[in-house]
Order: C-alpha cells, then sequence, then structure tokens
C-alpha cells in the first residue's frame, strides 16, 4: 500500500525535469494509483501517462524501465 503522504512527494522523474508546463490543474510529475488501493501495481504519472511498476511494495521509478504510453 502507497501511503497518501508518500505519494503527494513522489513525482515521475521524467516530467519533474522537463521545462514543459503541465496540462491545467495537474501537478508536475504527479502520480495516480493503477490497480487496487490495497495492493497496487504500478503508479502512472498524470501528465505524460509513463507507468512505474511497483515491485515489493517499492515504487520502480527508473525511467529507462517505465512503460511509456502508446503514441
Amino acid at each position: 500500500m502507497i501511503d497518501d503522504e508518500l505519494l503527494k512527494i513522489l513525482a515521475c522523474p521524467w516530467c519533474i525535469t522537463r521545462p514543459d508546463v503541465p496540462p491545467l490543474g495537474i501537478e508536475k510529475g504527479a502520480f495516480e494509483i493503477q490497480g487496487p488501493q490495497e495492493q497496487p501495481t504500478a503508479l502512472r504519472c498524470r501528465q505524460c501517462g509513463r507507468v512505474y511498476k511497483i515491485e515489493d511494495d517499492i515504487p520502480n521509478l527508473l525511467v529507462e524501465e517505465a512503460v511509456q504510453p502508446e503514441q
């Protein structure tokens, strides 16, 4: 389970380093949980759409291992 406070401070490493401005109402690199709240499977960036898998309750935030959204 991902704690709400932790989710607030985590950010997409791809988006946070880019100068792009996110759409109105979305914090830069903000995540949303994928899967059930009790046992999430991934975090999805609300800005770029990249999906970062959660392995053993630890988010894998390596950009090169993220699943990119379909173009």
